[in-house]
C-alpha cells in the first residue's frame, strides 16, 4: 500500500513537473495576483519575496492541518482526499504565480526559491529528527504506526520542498514573454 502510494505521488509530481509548461500557460501574465504581485514594493526584491513564498506556504500547510484536525473531529470519509488534493493544487497555483510574477535575475530567483522552500525543508528535517527519536510512550508499546506517519510525512515535505524549489526556482521562457517585457517596462517606469 505504502509502495503504491508513494509511487503514485512520485508520479503524479513528475508529471507536474514535466507539464509545468503547459499548466504555467493557464496562468497569464494578466492575472490579477501576478500584477499585484508585481508591483508590490518587497516582491522584486529576492530575500522579501522568498519571505513571502515562505509565509504562504506556511499559511497553506497550517490551514490544511487545521481543516484535516476539524475533520478528524466529524467522521466524513475520503473528504480528507480533498482536502489534500485542494491543498496541493493551491500550493502549485501559487508557485506558479510566484514564478511568472518574478522579474528579476536568475541569482534572485534562486535565492526566492531557496527562502520559499525553506519551510518545507525545516518541516523534512523536523520529521526526521522525530522518526530518529521515536520511543515508546510505555513498555511495550508498538511505535510502527507512528514511525510509518513520520516517516510519511518526511517523504511528503521533502517532495513538496523540491517541488516548490523546481517550481519557483526555474522559469520558463517561452511562457508569456510579450508579458514578461512589458511588466519588466511597466516596473522600470514605476519607480
Amino acid at each position: 500500500m505504502i509502495i503504491f502510494l508513494l509511487t503514485g505521488g512520485m508520479i503524479g509530481v513528475l508529471f507536474i513537473l514535466f507539464f509545468r509548461s503547459a499548466i504555467a500557460e493557464s496562468i497569464s501574465g494578466n492575472n490579477v495576483l501576478v500584477k499585484r504581485l508585481q508591483k508590490l514594493q518587497g516582491f522584486q526584491k529576492s530575500y522579501l519575496a522568498g519571505f513571502m513564498l515562505f509565509l504562504v506556504n506556511a499559511i497553506l500547510f497550517m490551514g490544511c492541518l487545521l481543516i484535516l484536525y476539524g475533520l478528524t473531529l466529524v467522521f466524513i470519509p475520503y473528504v480528507h482526499f480533498i482536502v489534500m488534493i485542494i491543498g496541493i493544487v493551491l500550493s502549485i497555483w501559487f508557485w506558479m504565480e510566484f514564478n511568472i510574477a518574478w522579474i528579476g535575475s536568475k541569482k534572485g530567483r534562486i535565492i526566492l526559491a531557496s527562502i520559499g522552500s525553506s519551510f518545507y525543508f525545516g518541516l523534512t528535517i523536523l520529521f526526521v529528527y522525530m522518526y530518529v527519536g521515536i520511543e515508546p510512550y510505555y513498555p511495550g508499546e508498538d511505535t510502527f504506526m507512528r514511525a510509518l506517519g513520520l516517516a510519511l510525512a518526511s517523504i511528503v515535505t521533502a517532495v513538496a520542498c523540491i517541488t516548490c524549489f523546481v517550481i519557483t526556482g526555474f522559469s520558463n521562457r517561452n511562457i508569456n514573454q510579450g508579458d514578461k517585457y512589458s511588466a519588466t517596462t511597466e516596473a522600470r517606469n514605476s519607480q
